[in-house]
């Protein structure tokens, strides 16, 4: 009865039609964050120009980085912290990582990528898209509009292949 109720939820959002997506200027939403990790992180930091998210009103942003690590959050509200009511998009970078999905996507130059579409339990989690360069695993999530799961990878590989296009910020 359970998977049945929550097979008929995850339906209705696939079914659904998208919130007033629309492109977001991502290194300019993130503004002085994007300045305050640079100087804290000697990764490179990969972002696409923009991104299509499912949002219609302001866009707030947060980030953090280390001597391993960095990480950026776009969310629909003021300290989202990551909860699905309001969680935007992520974007991550950690030397060493290991990817965490098995199906595989190759990004402009041959780099290899690894995709996760949207799933749904108890709640969602967005597709994800992780691709290595030079030791460093970098890491694409977002609240995407699309609705299929082929859609969503498109949407993906492409900021990707953007963020390579344009080199580190």
């Amino acid at each position: 009865m359970l998977r049945a109720s929550l097979l008929a939820v995850a339906a209705a959002l696939l079914a659904a039609p998208p919130a007033l997506a629309r492109p977001v200027d991502v290194p300019g939403t993130l503004g002085a964050t994007l300045v305050r990790v640079d100087a804290r992180t000697p990764l490179p930091i990969l972002l696409p120009p923009s991104l299509e998210l499912d949002v219609d009103g302001t866009v707030y942003a947060s980030g953090s980085g280390g001597a391993r690590r960095w990480s950026f959050a776009l969310a629909a509200a003021p300290s989202c912290g990551g909860a699905t009511a309001c969680f935007l998009a992520s974007f991550t970078a950690e030397r060493g990582g290991t990817p965490a999905f098995r199906a595989r996507v190759r990004l402009r130059g041959g780099i290899p990528g690894w995709f996760k579409p949207l799933s749904c339990g108890a709640s969602c989690s967005p597709p994800v898209l992780q691709y290595r360069r030079r030791g460093v695993l970098y890491e694409i999530s977002a609240n995407v509009p699309d609705r299929t799961n082929a859609a969503a990878r498109r949407r993906l590989v492409a900021a990707a292949n953007a963020a390579l296009r344009i080199g580190p910020r």
